[in-house]
């Protein structure tokens, strides 16, 4: 999930947000590599519950000001952003209930990174229309 110039939408704050997040993805990935991925997610899962709850936060007040611009989709980007803290909440309370395992981590390499990237990618994007009529 290596951080690129494709995955920008224009709002400098944002970009910087998840940049951090592909660098722990990263991380994580190359925890998996190394065998250690058991031993990562804990952590993982930690930095997303942190980091979506700020994240989510900081791009929902970029949500209300573009939404006075045309943004269409604040309320439905929203509970996007809902419905992916319910699912970091949920491999939490799984690692906490049946310790970390091989499934665990596939579920974070195909839930939390295929669902992050499809939302930068497509989801977020659509906001640099609305950042440039600012």
């Amino acid at each position: 999930m290596t951080w690129n110039d494709n995955l920008k939408i224009g709002v400098p704050a944002i970009d910087t947000q998840h940049k951090m997040l592909c660098d722990a993805i990263d991380s994580f990935l190359d925890a998996c590599k190394s065998g250690k991925g058991r031993q990562e997610i804990v952590n993982t899962i930690s930095f997303l519950e942190q980091y979506t709850i700020r994240h989510f936060h900081d791009e929902e007040i970029i949500h209300r000001q573009l939404a006075q611009v045309g943004y269409p989709k604040v309320n439905e980007h929203k509970a996007m952003h809902d419905n992916f803290i319910k699912k970091v909440q949920e491999l939490k309370e799984e690692v906490i209930r049946d310790g970390a395992s091989i499934v665990t981590v596939g579920k974070i390499n195909s839930i939390v990174i295929e669902w992050l990237l499809n939302h930068i990618k497509k989801v977020d994007q659509e906001l640099e229309t609305y950042v440039n009529k600012k």
